[in-house]
């Protein structure tokens, strides 16, 4: 569990670094975050489509960031990663 915090916040200080990143990207990137604080907080709880939801709309932003972005995208995917290693 850990490592999945240090993770999140490797990623927040990506978010913050990255320049040219739209507004839209930056509040999606920011509510999947928040999706997955939620997700921990209340791990039992929560139905598994929201898990699987969670981790798509990951992989997705990390695609979109991969080639613009490398740092980003990288962070972004020890996040799916470290989700992996806890079972989600």
């Amino acid at each position: 569990m850990e490592r999945l915090k240090d993770s999140l916040e490797n990623l927040h200080r990506e978010l913050i670094k990255a320049e040219k990143i739209d507004d839209n990207s930056k509040e999606l990137l920011r509510g999947i975050m928040a999706d997955i604080q939620r997700l921990l907080d209340s791990d039992a709880e929560t139905p598994h489509k929201s898990k699987h939801s969670i981790i798509e709309d990951l992989k997705d932003s990390a695609r979109k960031f991969e080639l613009s972005h490398p740092e980003l995208a990288g962070a972004i995917n020890i996040v799916i990663n470290s989700l992996s290693n806890i079972g989600i």
